[in-house]
Formats: structure tokens, sequence, C-alpha cells
């Protein structure tokens, strides 16, 4: 029997992890990609630091995971009614 949700609960440290194993990528590669050490990166996904946000947005985009589902462990919401954008026009007239 599980005496805590904390045992159920994945911390960024988790997610980082999970994303290095699903994009097949090693801490080696992650380091020389984000130009840190290979130290740092393993103290990322060991939980004992944090990376700074241009860090974990590197990282995310290096392993194909939202930086919001390494942040908060939520899938972001992609269906086209939830996605916020502003319109624009693809020919605008010539402004010369």
């Amino acid at each position: 029997m599980i005496a805590s949700n904390e045992l159920l609960e994945f911390d960024l440290a988790d997610r980082m992890r999970k994303a290095l194993r699903v994009a097949d990528i090693g801490v080696q590669d992650v380091a020389e990609t984000l130009q840190v050490s290979r130290t740092a990166v393993s103290r990322w996904i060991n939980g004992r630091n944090v990376p700074r946000p241009r860090d974990l947005a590197a990282f995310a985009e290096l392993t194909g995971v939202p930086v919001y589902w390494l942040e908060t462990g939520k899938a972001p919401d992609l269906r086209p009614e939830a996605i916020s954008y502003t319109p624009r026009d693809l020919n605008p007239e010539p402004t010369d």
C-alpha cells in the first residue's frame, strides 16, 4: 500500500528524465547543445538544481516536448478553440 501521494507526484526532474528517454538523447548531448556543463544537466535531471528559463526552453525544444508540460506536468490544450492567436492578413497591401 502506498503511504503517501508524494510517490505518485512527478516533478520537473522526473519530466526532464522522461523527455530524455523518449527523445533518446543523452546528458552529454544536452550539455553540448545547450552549452552548459554535463554536471549542470545531471543536477537538473536529479532535482538538485532548476534550469534557467532559457535553458528549460532549449531543453524542451531539443527533446521535442512542450515547455508547458515540463513546467507544470500538464499537457497543453491543443484544441483549435483553446489556442489563442491574433489573426493576420497573409497578403497585406504594400505600405510604400
